[in-house]
């Protein structure tokens, strides 16, 4: 992936890519996805398509801007170049994770950040990357004091500001605040967090229940259109809306789509919540929806 900031150096890279190297090309901006037809034309596609693409190896390069560092996750992606530094590190932050999370496939991910030489910004960056370490902690109580570096850079850039007296201010902020939060120091930490009870039911359940006519509750219309996705029409919609209840297809339709699961607005709330006394002993799934646990419990 190769972030930056605006949608006109996006498009220049692309251009500039597309005459000097022989790479397979997408991008993603706030336009949304844009792959390159054969005559060097653009085509827009949607955002869960541009992913997938992407995915299955249909380019080699993902040219983006920061539309792409909110909502899409891409632990498939082995390397990110940064071609120009946000003012705000925390954006930069936003980018790297992206790719660096739970799911990552490769052992080894490289983050290229590029800088231009004798700016304030690039000051700023060695500063905090050497001296305070900020790659290499989860940001704590540092947020506040990054969060306005983008009004004193400005300030810098405009008022010709001397450059060393920001970072030494930048360095006295922190050791004031103290340092951030290290991850690793805080997963060390004991932590009792108990013996959590196994699950009462799980995904391939719930899909055993929409797909149940029986099982569905009453007022619902839920028809298949292929596996685990269905269309779902509940009392108060106006139109119908496409559910699944496979975790993984949804991160990749997430525009088009919704998981139906508890805590998704579309999940029926219970007007009843039985009481494990309740239910009779060994109560599964399978049993609630073939009725013989509702048998055995009038029984």
């Amino acid at each position: 992936m190769v972030f930056t900031q605006y949608t006109d150096t996006m498009d220049y890279l692309r251009e500039y890519l597309s005459r000097s190297i022989n790479l397979r090309l997408m991008c993603y901006s706030g336009r949304g996805g844009e792959v390159r037809n054969i005559d060097g034309s653009w085509t827009r596609i949607s955002r869960d398509d541009a992913k997938r693409r992407f995915r299955d190896g249909q380019a080699d390069v993902l040219l983006c801007t920061d539309a792409a560092a909110e909502g899409l996750n891409f632990q498939f992606c082995g390397a990110m170049v940064n071609y120009d530094m946000p003012w705000n590190p925390m954006r930069v932050e936003q980018r790297i994770g992206r790719i660096d999370r739970l799911g990552q496939q490769n052992e080894v991910i490289r983050i290229v950040n590029l800088h231009y030489d004798d700016t304030v910004e690039t000051d700023v960056y060695r500063a905090l990357r050497s001296r305070i370490g900020l790659f290499e902690k989860v940001v704590g109580q540092l947020q506040p004091i990054l969060s306005q570096l983008p009004k004193r850079i400005a300030e810098t850039v405009l008022t010709s500001k001397d450059r060393g007296r920001v970072v030494a201010e930048l360095e006295d902020a922190v050791q004031e605040s103290g340092s951030g939060l290290d991850l690793d120091a805080a997963a060390d930490s004991e932590l009792n967090l108990g013996a959590r009870p196994a699950a009462p039911y799980g995904m391939e359940d719930l899909d055993r229940i929409v797909s149940s006519e029986a099982a569905v509750p009453a007022g619902i219309e839920a028809h298949g259109l292929k596996s685990r996705e269905y269309s779902y029409l509940a009392p108060g919609m106006k139109d119908a809306v496409r559910i699944t209840t496979d975790p993984e297809y949804y991160k990749e339709n997430t525009e088009s789509m919704e998981l139906w699961s508890p805590g998704n607005p579309l999940f029926p709330t219970p007007d009843v919540i039985a009481q494990p006394e309740e239910l009779p002993e060994a109560c599964s799934i399978a049993d609630l929806l073939n009725g013989t646990a509702v048998a055995a419990a009038k029984a």
